[in-house]
């Protein structure tokens, strides 16, 4: 009798097995639901940063009387570039704002396209002209 008593104290292998196997697909369930979640707001904070260095290019502008060069690129709005003696930055308070949310080099085209003087480019979550869905190139022009 007592022998019984300590068999049944314990799981057995199969019941384990079962626990993680639903473990397992709530899991899976889980991902696949919140996958997308992180691409989404990295869109999102992306578009967002154009603003600010919009911003950031107008106060140049206003300072120097030009937007920066394409030599000088985005920088110039956090470091000064040689030569400029109005330059009254930083314009931008991190270093950090110079990349977008996937950590690459925005691109900075001057002048910009649809007779714009500048356009501020993300190649997405790729690093590569073009694609779809996140992979998508964003551009400051898009939102106006």
């Amino acid at each position: 009798m007592e022998k019984r008593k300590q068999a049944k104290a314990g799981f057995t292998l199969v019941e384990l097995l079962v626990v993680l196997v639903i473990l397992m697909v709530i899991g899976t369930i889980a991902v696949q639901n919140f996958s997308g979640e992180e691409d989404k707001a990295k869109v999102k904070a992306t578009k967002a940063s154009f603003t600010s260095l919009e911003n950031a290019l107008e106060r140049f502008k206003l300072d120097i009387g030009r937007y920066p060069t394409a030599e000088e690129g985005l920088a110039a709005l956090y470091e000064a570039p040689d030569g400029l003696e109005d330059w009254a930055g930083k314009y931008l308070t991190k270093r950090r704002s110079l990349k977008d949310a996937w950590d690459n080099d925005y691109v900075y085209v001057i002048p910009g396209s649809n007779n714009e003087p500048y356009e501020i480019i993300s190649l997405g979550a790729d690093k590569a002209e073009g694609g779809e869905k996140y992979n998508a190139d964003l551009s400051s022009l898009d939102e106006k």
